[in-house]
């Protein structure tokens, strides 16, 4: 892995890390408080983000959860490393 590809791949999960504990917190929120516009729109903005970053990682690094390990003609969860593990291909470099 290139040093530009290690750097976008902590990057990306960074923010997915990043955009999953705000909607988590979110979440909590608004299960108190659903009927709170600001905390919904908060949670749309931010859903938003999490996808498109999930969609560029996906896209460059391959599947970030089991469910979308399934797309395409096999399946595709181990390859290319766990995402969870801090860095990808690690020791394939």
């Amino acid at each position: 892995m290139t040093v530009e590809n290690k750097k976008k791949f902590e990057s990306l999960m960074h923010e997915l890390q990043m955009y999953g504990f705000v909607l988590d917190e979110a979440r909590l929120f608004l299960d108190t408080h659903p009927e709170n516009t600001d905390a919904l729109a908060y949670y749309k903005k931010y859903s938003a983000l999490y996808e498109e970053a999930k969609r560029e990682y996906e896209s460059l690094f391959g599947a970030i959860t089991a469910n979308a390990a399934a797309v395409g003609e096999s399946w595709r969860w181990i390859e290319g490393g766990w995402p969870w593990m801090g860095s990808y291909e690690e020791g394939n470099e």
